[in-house]
């Protein structure tokens, strides 16, 4: 997901939070809500307005995840077709898993590209662009003659991809209600599984087919995806945040009034103080990688995002038809049929995250599904290894559909939260791009290695990512620092007295200490007092031009 996250928690009511001003400090900014739900206006149109507009880009950064999905889904369900594999002359595995994982290495640029663009460019026109971006790929798919379309077409999708979600996600929660940000990020991992079983669908739906209609109409179909992205995506507003961080300022004051059914003048000051602090904190690449324990915390927000794709989630996202069909010895009607229903048990388990997740802490939750993972790899490996009858396919299933719930639990969300929630605030956007840039990378060699393990190791394939699974559980509980219940610079104080890399023996407690503004260090008081600087040059160059009566005053 994408660079660019802030630091998030499900619950969370204080974004944009700065180390340099207290929970307490920033919720008291946030505007209150009235009884009667009308804004502060009295305006009961303003507040309709205001709510259409939040389910409008609700929809359109959904829209944007539910494709994501759905292209991690679909090549698994048309690969295993009889259509595709005489019309490119069956390919090999080695070939299958190019043409499948190369997808990933573009969104690997993709993301990459976002990182370097993406705040010239800003959060609209970046999905604009990259949809655009995506489309191309799209098309040169549907249309393929040959293998090498087939690559092309997918890197190119790959890279609209992934700049799309570095930003949807970004904007969604630039543009939410106080008491919604948080939330949204897992409402983009679950509108993800959306896609997923929407291409398990509709490629069941044409698998009956006997034509090339049977493969290319479910690449085709996700044409309608991009239309809806292209149609909403200009209608909406723009980041206010985005716009403050280009001194856009009144734009976003309009946007934030606009977004909001209460007064938005308290939120916009601590938006762009927030903004401001960030600016003049910002490490430069050579700082990130000097050493010293930013660079420990910025190696644990890349370690969870490498362990996610090591648990094997896109052996069964790319490739549950494939794996339900070769290594279970179902039909391929009934692997499409069983790899939607397992889906289903994928997205239920995504939806209740939205509660699991902050209910308990990082480390309990990855451990204990970790274990659960490797336990359902253990069991699909010992029953494709036992036989290929009907009681061996309901166990695999049923270990599938188990492996699912236990990623769904923890390990399709908490990865994505941890980078933006363990860096400090200086390294908070590159951390969280080189954390995504990871798991691009191994999304990569988990797809391209899957068919040739499945062909060659058969069932010793899954004992791999059921051995892998186990490790993962002494590996978070070693190394792992909790960030539940946690403020960011209660995090910083935690490193602090924590300098060792082993954990284990630390204080994982939810509070851990109570810090004010005056006990932080005196590299956070040098970072406020530049903050502080800057803002006053910035004023008192408004000042000169005569546009005083709308700064402010710190």
């Amino acid at each position: 997901m994408a660079s660019g996250y802030h630091r998030l928690s499900i619950n969370d009511e204080s974004f944009p939070e700065s180390p340099f001003i207290p929970n307490s400090s920033i919720k008291s900014l946030s505007p209150k809500s009235t009884r009667s739900g009308k804004s502060s206006h009295g305006d009961s149109s303003h507040a309709a307005s205001v709510r259409r507009k939040h389910r409008l880009i609700s929809i359109a950064a959904g829209t944007v995840m539910c494709l994501f999905g759905y292209e991690q889904g679909v090549f698994g369900g048309i690969i295993v077709g009889h259509e595709f594999q005489q019309y490119f002359h069956d390919p090999s595995p080695s070939m299958i898993g190019l043409v499948t994982s190369v997808y990933d290495l573009g969104c690997f640029a993709g993301a990459i590209l976002a990182l370097f663009v993406g705040e010239w460019l800003g959060r609209k026109r970046m999905l604009i662009v990259f949809t655009i971006i995506m489309t191309s790929g799209i098309l040169v798919q549907t249309a393929a003659h040959s293998v090498t379309h087939l690559i092309w077409g997918r890197i190119i999708a790959g890279i609209g991809n992934g700049g799309n979600t570095s930003t949807a996600p970004v904007w969604h929660v630039e543009t939410s209600v106080q008491n919604a940000k948080g939330k949204a990020v897992v409402k983009e991992m679950v509108v993800n599984v959306v896609g997923f079983i929407l291409a398990n669908i509709f490629t069941l739906l044409f698998s009956g087919l006997n034509t090339e209609a049977q493969w290319r109409f479910p690449l085709g179909i996700q044409l309608i995806f991009i239309v809806i992205i292209l149609t909403m995506v200009p209608l909406l507003p723009e980041s206010p945040r985005w716009l403050l961080s280009r001194g856009r300022d009144a734009e976003a004051k309009d946007i934030l009034a606009s977004l909001n059914e209460q007064d938005s003048e308290e939120e916009f000051l601590a938006i762009r103080q927030s903004v401001r602090i960030e600016q003049a904190t910002e490490a430069s690449w050579a700082q990130i990688f000097k050493g010293g324990q930013a660079s420990r915390r910025l190696l644990l927000g890349m370690l969870l995002q490498v362990c996610q794709q090591l648990t094997g989630i896109n052996v069964l996202c790319y490739f549950l038809p494939l794996v339900l069909h070769k290594s279970v010895g179902l039909s391929e009607f009934a692997s499409r049929v069983l790899a939607t229903a397992t889906a289903l048990f994928y997205l239920s388990a995504a939806a209740v995250s939205l509660r699991v997740i902050e209910a308990f802490r990082r480390r309990t939750l990855l451990m204990s599904m970790a274990a659960m993972q490797a336990l359902a790899f253990l069991g699909v490996a010992i029953s494709t290894e036992v036989g290929h009858d009907l009681t061996s396919g309901i166990i695999a299933t049923v270990c599938i559909s188990g492996y699912f719930i236990a990623f769904g639990f923890a390990w399709i969300a908490i990865p994505w939260l941890y980078p933006a929630e363990i860096n400090s605030l200086s390294m908070r956007t590159k951390g969280a791009a080189l954390a995504t840039a990871c798991d691009w990378l191994f999304n990569y060699a988990v797809v391209q290695t899957t068919p040739i393990g499945m062909h060659h190791l058969h069932w010793g394939i899954y004992l791999i990512y059921a051995t892998l699974n186990a490790a993962f559980v002494p590996v978070v509980y070693y190394l792992v620092v909790e960030t539940s219940g946690r403020s960011l610079e209660q995090i910083d104080r935690w490193f602090e007295l924590n300098p060792g890399w082993l954990v284990h023996k630390a204080d994982h407690s939810p509070v851990f200490e109570k810090m004010t503004v005056r006990g932080q260090s005196s590299e956070s008081e040098s970072a406020v007092e530049e903050s502080e600087g800057m803002v006053q040059e910035f004023e008192r160059e408004n000042e000169r031009s005569g546009a005083t009566r709308h700064r402010m005053s710190f």
